[in-house]
């Protein structure tokens, strides 16, 4: 039962926050989780989706060509590399920018917009996990700069006239730091 509950809330959040972005950020705001139950109750059961559906992605391209464990594993260990490393090099590119536009630099409700943004992100990888010729959704990772926008107010102290530049700067980091992560990710799990 419990466990129900669990992910309804789960998806509630996803849902929530890319329906209603600003109403969310709201109640985001207003919760008292620890950057600990953030990353356990949230982030990780996402990731561990994205992981299960490249895995099964993997898989299905392997019909009729031979099973290789192999690849099932790299697969699943590049989804995952790839998110979390990409989120935890956001989490401390968007912290340090924070101080340079004014703001009070704070890791806790960075890491919340930081996480909360890469919410379609993590979504078209698991849908392009499991099928990977809808590459054109790769384009719905966009919306994060728009969720990331509706963030900035709520989540930090930017004084308003910074606010839009904060942003913009903070999104184009945090995309060419996912895109980065995953050329690199993708050279070396090549080469194993």
């Amino acid at each position: 039962m419990k466990f129900n509950i669990f992910i309804k809330k789960l998806f509630s959040r996803c849902l929530g926050i890319i329906r209603s972005p600003k109403t969310e950020w709201v109640k985001i705001n207003a919760e008292d989780d620890s950057l600990f139950n953030l990353i356990i109750g949230f982030l990780l059961p996402l990731l561990v989706f994205a992981v299960v559906a490249s895995m099964i992605g993997s898989y299905i391209q392997m019909i009729g060509k031979g099973f290789a464990a192999d690849i099932l594993l790299s697969s699943g260990l590049m989804q995952l590399g790839s998110i979390l490393l990409s989120i935890a090099i956001s989490i401390l590119a968007v912290n340090g920018m924070i101080g340079t536009f004014k703001g009070t630099p704070g890791l806790r409700n960075a890491s919340k917009l930081v996480i909360y943004s890469y919410v379609p992100g993590i979504l078209v990888a698991i849908i392009l996990g499991i099928a990977p010729w809808f590459y054109i959704l790769g384009l719905l990772f966009l919306y994060s700069f728009y969720i990331f926008f509706q963030g900035t107010p709520v989540m930090l102290d930017i004084p308003v006239e910074r606010q839009s530049n904060f942003s913009t700067l903070s999104s184009t980091t945090m995309l060419i730091v996912y895109l980065m992560i995953n050329l690199i990710l993708a050279r070396v799990f090549d080469a194993t």
